[in-house]
């Protein structure tokens, strides 16, 4: 059963001289007739992708190529520029991990508010809160307010939220980098029983051998696009030979 199908998208943003771009330069360029348009650059361009339920698909590629972008679109984080985005089932994006959060309230109300922004009741995510605290190892922090934590901490609250909740889909941008090691193994474990189910799972990854190992189809993001979409294997072995002729 397809679960996500992307087609064709493409995303424009705004390059960092844009941002940087205030009134009072705009208004001055303008009079002094040095206004020019600053620049976009696109990000992904014309992505069609359909993806099944219960696939493991890596997404590889240098830094830069879109692959975050990528997980953020299929995630609805952000809004492609062109084209439509289909997905069917719960998601768990576990992209930046603790970006929802609200910095003033405590860490079980963000517990809660997360529960919520992904699609559960405050019922649910009471009953869910202990298990929740216990992996991320913060009991002990559950009225502290979450700008009171480190950024491990925050990362560990993420983590444990979005995989509490069992989704359809489990989006994974390099998380298995949070904490200390035994918090590693922690979430290995975890995600090892995502692997095992029925879960649709998205992992980009910058380590060929977990990707080789672990997932069976890989998509190859070069500059937006996909340059190579099949076996991990091959996918795997057209990139390296790119990165080593360059």
């Amino acid at each position: 059963m397809e679960v996500i199908r992307l087609d064709n998208i493409s995303l424009w943003r705004r390059t960092q001289e844009e941002f940087s771009y205030d009134l009072k330069k705009t208004l001055l360029s303008v009079i002094e007739g040095k206004y020019r348009q600053p620049a976009k650059k696109l990000v992904l361009d014309k992505i069609n992708l359909v993806v099944e339920k219960g696939e493991k698909i890596g997404i590889i590629g240098a830094n830069g190529s879109g692959k975050s972008t990528l997980l953020k679109i299929i995630s609805g984080i952000l809004q492609p520029t062109t084209g439509s985005v289909r997905v069917r089932g719960q998601i768990a994006p576990l992209i930046e991990l603790g970006a929802g959060f609200d910095p003033e309230i405590s860490v079980m109300d963000n517990i809660l508010l997360y529960g919520i922004l992904l699609g559960f009741s405050r019922v649910e995510m009471k009953e869910r809160a202990q298990s929740i605290l216990e992996f991320a190892e913060l009991q002990d922090y559950t009225l502290v307010p979450v700008k009171g934590l480190s950024s491990g901490m925050v990362a560990r609250l993420g983590f444990a939220i979005a995989t509490d909740i069992q989704p359809d889909i489990l989006i994974l941008d390099e998380v298995l980098s949070v904490g200390d090691e035994s918090f590693k193994n922690k979430c290995k474990q975890r995600i090892d029983n995502f692997w095992n189910g029925q879960t649709t799972v998205l992992v980009v990854s910058h380590s060929m051998e977990f990707v080789k190992e672990s997932c069976k189809q890989v998509i190859w993001l070069d500059k937006g696009t996909i340059k190579f979409y099949g076996y991990a294997s091959e996918a795997v072995d057209c990139y390296i030979n790119s990165v080593v002729k360059q």
